[in-house]
């Protein structure tokens, strides 16, 4: 079975829009370290990128479940669009600071909430159910090729020949991405508030019902548990691999691009593969396995600081990262009621990743007091002992549930 038009124009989207992000995502910690030296600060860009998640997720399922998702994407990207070209001048200029990068980054992450909710809502009206597992397989891929292994190390060399173009070139892409998704036509209403009872409701009592929901189903309320902290572990490191790949690795300016295409290589098998996957362990086994990966990885990389070590743990995780979200993803399109999906997942993504932002915090001071590679040993310790707290609970939860 063929993908239909409407998914082909925003995979098309997603993989031009990934190109200008995986340029941000090398040149923006090297722009924030090249502001400041202090590890809290760098650390705040990241914080900025994933706080809205915290503070936005839960409200922002309500208005996904009241409006036309596709105009949400819309505006999001046109606003990504305009937000990275004023960092493109900026930084050309030499008028950027740190307090200012911040800030900016902080807007981008709001508009990146509010883009990627309303995607896994969409996507649910343009695929068919049996193709959900595929289809997100593939958009995982993509980003991982448009970001990695060519965003990445595009981003690193750009900056170090021109400070101000790879956000420019991420502004233009957000720019053709918007106008990719508003081209999308789908004989599926997009607007996707639920009956009419519902939609008198206060939109406190809507966002109620999907917490009650979520709370209600006990395995997707312990998957959401698990990625919390496993997101929050992992950001401990994460937020501050452009220092710690300098200061405990050695690499620095383009070479630090290579390196972050070089681990984030078995990606692209996740991707690729994740839905076979998914489909011979079942939800479970991907689970466990997928989580204990995250945490073998973490240790890894906080107890032996070299190059070598750094691509195995890191590829590692790609893998497991992207077959976690191809199985889990496709579960929650799945088995969440249209009506109630932007609420119930956005309950989801609350517990699931707002919390990143927190872990971003904690490893800046963390960093500070110690050294780089302290806040993945850590973070690998907390979600050694979530694995062991939380493998039985999900094998039996997903037995029931029949996944």
């Amino acid at each position: 079975m063929t993908f239909p038009p409407s998914f082909r124009r925003q995979w098309l989207a997603s993989g031009i829009s990934n190109i200008g992000d995986g340029m941000d995502a090398a040149a923006g910690p090297l722009l924030a370290a090249s502001l400041t030296n202090d590890p809290r600060l760098i650390a705040l860009v990241g914080v900025g990128l994933t706080l809205p998640w915290l503070l936005l997720s839960l409200p922002l399922g309500v208005v996904i479940d009241r409006l036309d998702r596709k105009v949400l994407m819309v505006r999001a990207n046109v606003a990504r669009c305009a937000l990275f070209a004023l960092v493109a001048v900026l930084a050309s200029t030499g008028d950027m600071r740190i307090g200012i990068l911040i800030a900016i980054i902080t807007l981008v992450g709001v508009c990146e909430v509010v883009f990627d909710m309303s995607a896994q809502a969409f996507l649910p009206a343009i695929v068919p159910a049996e193709m959900l597992e595929r289809a997100n397989g593939r958009l995982f891929a993509t980003e991982v090729v448009c970001n990695t292994f060519l965003g990445l190390p595009l981003g690193a060399w750009a900056f170090v020949a021109a400070i101000g173009t790879p956000f420019a070139v991420n502004a233009a892409s957000f720019g053709v991405a918007a106008y990719l998704v508003a081209s999308i036509r789908t004989t599926i209403p997009l607007s996707t508030g639920g009956p009419s009872d519902d939609e008198r409701k206060s939109f406190a009592s809507q966002l109620a019902d999907g917490l009650r929901w979520l709370f209600a189903h006990r395995l997707l309320r312990t998957m959401a548990v698990m990625l919390g902290i496993c997101n929050l572990a992992t950001m401990m490191g994460q937020a501050l691999f452009v220092k710690y790949a300098s200061d405990e690795l050695g690499v620095t300016g383009g070479g630090y691009g290579v390196l972050l295409a070089v681990m984030s290589a078995g990606s692209i098998l996740g991707g690729l593969a994740g839905d076979r996957v998914a489909s011979k362990f079942g939800t479970s086994g991907t689970i466990v396995v997928s989580y204990t990966t995250f945490a073998v990885s973490s240790l890894a990389m906080g107890l032996w600081r070299n190059i070598p070590v750094a691509i195995a743990a890191s590829g590692a995780t790609a893998i497991a990262g992207t077959v976690w979200n191809v199985a889990t993803v496709s579960l929650r399109q799945r088995i969440i009621p249209s009506e109630l999906f932007g609420r119930v997942n956005s309950a989801y993504r609350f517990i699931g990743t707002g919390f990143i932002a927190i872990g971003s915090a904690i490893g800046g001071f963390i960093a500070k007091s110690y050294d780089y590679a302290a806040p993945f040993l850590v973070g690998g310790i907390i979600m050694s002992v979530t694995i062991l707290v939380g493998a039985r609970t999900v094998v039996r939860h997903a037995a029931t549930a029949g996944v």
